[in-house]
């Protein structure tokens, strides 16, 4: 082989190299602008009518650690609209002495309530677990993924308006939903 073959092939594959490592270092994205993305096309895929979908708001992704995604702020804020939220409801149904058994859209509304009380509820109770042990309660928690919040509103599959919140937990790559809740908004 000649001298100046073996330096063009040298050549060739470092270009080849560093230009390759670079087009995946820059396609790869960053993680927290992937988790919006992913929680965007999670939501499309979660709700019933996912035409009429009007994002009103998206948080930034936001670090979990540990199992704990929801922090004792967030967890206080839930409960207190989700108290309102259910206050409401009770109002409209004369605390379910007028329920229309055929009326859809309050079967929707009544459902989309005790599905978000459960959520709320099972993230209290892991948060309650994980403080009753001061030696876990103490551990630096991993970071574990990302959070994403997204407020939309959309109409159900009779056309009825609501608005609500979609809370979307990532893996730490941003790839994965692990986990996701609707909590219904005022």
């Amino acid at each position: 082989m000649k001298p100046g073959m073996k330096m063009i092939i040298m050549l060739v594959t470092a270009v080849s190299f560093w230009g390759g490592l670079f087009y995946f270092a820059s396609c790869s994205g960053r993680p927290e602008k992937r988790a919006v993305e992913i929680a965007e096309r999670a939501l499309k895929a979660t709700v019933d009518n996912p035409e009429s979908i009007q994002i009103k708001g998206i948080s930034k992704a936001d670090s979990v650690f540990g199992k704990e995604y929801v922090n004792q702020h967030e967890k206080a804020a839930l409960s207190m609209h989700l108290m309102q939220y259910g206050h409401k409801l009770m109002e409209e149904t004369d605390y379910f002495q007028n329920l229309d058994k055929d009326d859809t859209a309050m079967s929707d509304q009544v459902t989309r309530q005790l599905d978000a009380m459960t959520n709320l509820r099972a993230l209290i109770a892991y948060g309650e677990l994980e403080g009753a042990n001061p030696q876990k309660a103490k551990e630096k928690k991993p970071f574990n993924g990302w959070k994403v919040k997204i407020d939309f509103e959309a109409k159900t599959l009779k056309g009825k308006p609501y608005h609500s919140e979609y809370w979307f937990i990532l893996d730490k790559e941003a790839e994965i939903v692990v986990k996701s809740f609707e909590i219904p908004l005022l």
